[in-house]
């Protein structure tokens, strides 16, 4: 098993800052188990810094004029810190073990 520590930088946006904060967390495992070499088995966050948040409000009109209603985004950038555990499946002995089936068994598994 392999353990380390990352800082990922991520970003996340949503019509509420629950949503853009989740947003965020939902990326830190694919961004997590791309960086290290094997398999990924554990991604466990350490620590969040928040490096931006930014609220933007915009007015929607129905054809132009008419209805106005407000609508807001949030966008969150955060650095998250992760250790991550893995296993190098390279480093794994894999014992080698050859069947040979007789013809009649052979036969049978071709259907």
């Amino acid at each position: 098993m392999n353990h380390s520590e990352q800082t990922l930088r991520l970003t996340g946006t949503g019509p509420t800052k629950e949503r853009a904060f989740g947003a965020v967390m939902r990326q830190v495992q694919s961004a997590a188990a791309g960086k290290d070499g094997g398999v990924t088995f554990r991604v466990e966050p350490l620590a969040l810094e928040v490096l931006s948040a930014e609220e933007h409000h915009r007015t929607e009109r129905f054809l132009g004029v008419l209805f106005p209603r407000k609508r807001v985004h949030y966008e969150i950038s955060m650095n998250v810190r992760v250790r991550i555990t893995s296993l190098d499946l390279d480093a794994v002995d894999f014992a080698v073990r050859e069947e040979k089936l007789s013809t009649t068994q052979h036969l049978l598994q071709m259907r």
